[in-house]
Order: C-alpha cells, then structure tokens, then sequence
C-alpha cells in the first residue's frame, strides 16, 4: 500500500495518463470525481483537515469535476489489468464503468469492504453493494421541475412513466449535452418499461444540458420553451421562482445517482484518517448541504420526500452494461 507522500508532483495528460490510472502503478492515492461545484465544496473541506496533501500542483491528490476527463477516466478504467493501477482512494459517481462485468479486479481480495450502515432514510432501497466493496458517501435525487404554464389544463406529472407521454413532444430538458446523457436515468427507464420507452423520451427530448445551465434557463424566463425539467434536487432547490415552477419529487420515487467509494486492500494508517474523514459526519454534513442524500447515520437530511428509487443488483448485475448504454446511445 502506497503512503501519501508530501512532494509528489501532480501533472495531468488525458492521453498517457488520465488522472494518474497508469498502465502499471500510480503515484496518486486518491482520485475523487465528483461534479464542480460538489467538488469544489469538498476540496475546499479536505484541504482544511489535509493541507499538507490537498494544494494545487503537489501531492498526491487529483480532485477534477471535468465532464472531458471524467469520460477518459471511465473509459481507462475498462482497460486496467491490475488492481495496482487504482489509486488507494477513489470517489466517483454515476453508476459509471466501475459497475461494468469487465470490472473483475472489484472483488474483496483486493479492495476492502463497508461495513457500517446507511443513513435510516436507505433502508427500503437496498442500495448497500451486495459484496461490500462499493462504500456510499451520498445520492443524487433526480426530481422533474414543471413549468407551471405548460400545465394550466392538465394535471403536473407525479410518475416517472408520465414522461413518456406524446403530449410531451421535444419538451423534456434531461442531463447532459450533446455527446453526454445521465446514465441511471435512462436505466431507469429501461428496467421498467424497456427500450422503446427510451424511444419515447427521444422524441420528447428537447435538449440536454448541465444542471447549472438547466438553472439559468428557468431563471431567464424558460426561453427554451420546455415543460418538464429533468434535474438533481441538489440543483432544483435553488430555483428562486416557486410561483411559476413546481420542483415534483415523484411517487415513485427521486432516481438515485450514487457517489462510491473504493479503496484498496490494506490501507496505510495515513490513508485510515483521510478514510474517517471521508466517510465520516463533516463530509456527511456536506453533502446534505448541497442537497444530495447523505449516507451518514448522524447527518439530518432535510427532504421533501423519502421515496427514493434505486435501480436495483438485480439489474444491475444481470446485465451487460455496456451493452444497455450504447443501445441507449443509438436510440438518443
């Protein structure tokens, strides 16, 4: 097990080394990708309780919320042969590559499992890693956000399967841009209704956008001219205007996004307090500050719901994958 080292030189190159997952060992203990202003939020925090591991440049810490270099980053992790290759530490989100089958190096032997339990608010959803090895940090709750206009004749939608209405024609705003879509929510969609629902929600697609870039919309008048808002409740919770928009946190459920952790067999007694601080109550409170669902015990989290919807291991280790997002891909 490596030990974090104070001078280690930080130096990115997408092409040869993409966030320090190198073709034999690393230099970098931790790698955490999380969104940007997340991001910045909990590198702010870490470089307070570690500032001797967090500064710019030095150590061997990368924090990056780059939509380019998170997509390079899934796609080496597909490639790496060796569990040497993993940084000691790594944070990510999305239900991302890491849960793909060519993953086969995620097993006890070489990372170290989770023992303690989820925040009460989880305890229907199941979302613990059956084998332990995935540690959950918090959730994205994926909500709509109804423009008010738009529904003055009919009822708002409360269900997730609402969105596939043809009333809904090139109306829908989703995550995303033009090459990019949030992966859980259309394997959401999937699992339930199968593919031609992701065939539906094409046609209802208008555009895809960044959360930040889903704010300015509605905050400029929905000059897109959108019904439905696709967005993480972390985001919808700072619209202003409550008179025109109505955030909805479906019946069904908020579609969780998770935040993971992995670490590497045999952590160093460095790596166990940088460990405690990462899973631990401060972190927790973070996280529920942004918005997202906190899976510290001790963390209050302040929702307007607690139906939460988790895609479910069944799903997910039952199928390919790979397969599903390029499918999901083709029909987008």
């Amino acid at each position: 097990m490596m030990r974090l080292k104070k001078n280690t030189r930080v130096v990115h190159n997408d092409s040869n080394d993409t966030l320090h997952l190198k073709r034999h060992k690393t230099n970098t203990s931790i790698v955490s990708i999380l969104p940007v202003a997340l991001q910045l939020a909990f590198k702010s925090l870490f470089a307070e309780k570690f500032p001797q591991y967090a500064e710019d440049g030095h150590g061997p810490v990368i924090f990056n919320g780059s939509t380019h270099l998170e997509n390079l980053f899934y796609k080496k992790i597909e490639s790496l042969t060796s569990v040497s290759q993993f940084p000691n530490i790594l944070i990510t989100t999305d239900i991302n590559s890491l849960y793909h089958h060519t993953s086969r190096l995620l097993n006890d032997r070489n990372f170290e499992t989770f023992q303690s339990p989820l925040h009460s608010i989880y305890a229907g959803t199941k979302i613990s890693h059956p084998s332990n090895v995935f540690g959950f940090l918090a959730t994205e709750a994926m909500v709509m956000v109804a423009v008010r206009s738009k529904y003055e004749d009919t009822p708002l939608p409360r269900e997730w399967y609402e969105l596939l209405s043809p009333t809904l024609r090139s109306s829908i705003v989703f995550c995303g841009d033009s090459d990019y879509h949030s992966n859980t929510v259309f394997l959401h969609f999937v699992k339930e209704y199968g593919y031609e629902a992701v065939k539906l929600l094409s046609k209802n697609a208008l555009i895809r956008l960044h959360p930040e870039e889903m704010l300015q919309s509605i905050d400029s008048g929905n000059k897109i001219n959108a019904s439905i808002y696709v967005m993480p409740y972390s985001y919808a919770k700072n619209i202003r205007n409550r008179l025109d928009y109505e955030i909805i946190w479906p019946i069904d459920g908020a579609i969780l996004i998770p935040i993971q952790i992995l670490v590497k067999k045999g952590v160093s007694e460095k790596d166990k307090e940088v460990l405690r601080f990462i899973m631990g109550e401060e972190v927790g409170k973070m996280f529920e500050e942004h918005g997202l669902i906190a899976t510290n015990s001790k963390v209050e989290n302040l929702l307007p719901s607690k139906d939460l919807n988790w895609i479910g291991w069944n799903f997910l280790n039952n199928n390919e994958l790979p397969d599903i997002k390029q499918r999901i891909r083709e029909l987008l």
